[in-house]
């Protein structure tokens, strides 16, 4: 209701505006702000992230068991799925290029412990890049959402 109140109103401001002739009259769009992804400092930044993650994740005594045996061009291709799936749901312009995570995480048993271990890989990782805490807290809210299409034991 109210952003139909606000449109309304600015329609009236753009006409007005047209009478009196004002030809640099501009309304500026209430959504302005930059995509999380952009935030976050785009691609590149993004990329680093997930390569410094995933080999915390990787090197971990209790989730790297799950990646065991995975030769150079499987990590590789995980890592590329993973960044194109932060970049995608932050905003920016890659594609996802994963199956469900339901679909990818059935039958291997993941726990709730073990999905907290991967998190907090994730925010170390996070708060070692610097991320500022209103990004670090909106990432952190799109990966706990995660958690039913990861997890099958609490």
């Amino acid at each position: 209701m109210t952003g139909s109140i606000w449109f309304r109103y600015g329609r009236v401001l753009c006409l007005t505006a047209l009478c009196l002739g004002v030809g640099s009259f501009s309304i500026s769009s209430a959504n302005t702000e930059k995509s999380l992804y952009d935030r976050l400092g785009g691609y590149d930044a993004i990329s680093a992230v997930v390569d410094v993650f995933l080999q915390r994740v990787w090197d971990d005594p209790v989730v790297g068991r799950y990646f065991v045996g995975m030769g150079t061009d499987t990590r590789n291709s995980l890592r590329q799925k993973n960044k194109n799936l932060l970049c995608y749901n932050t905003g920016g312009p890659c594609k996802k290029i994963n199956r469900p995570l339901d679909v990818t995480h059935n039958g291997l048993g993941i726990t709730d412990k073990e999905f907290d271990i991967v998190v907090n890989h994730l925010a170390a990782t996070l708060k070692d890049f610097k991320i500022p805490q209103r990004e670090f807290e909106e990432v952190m809210a799109k990966v706990g959402n995660l958690r039913s299409y990861v997890v099958e034991q609490s």
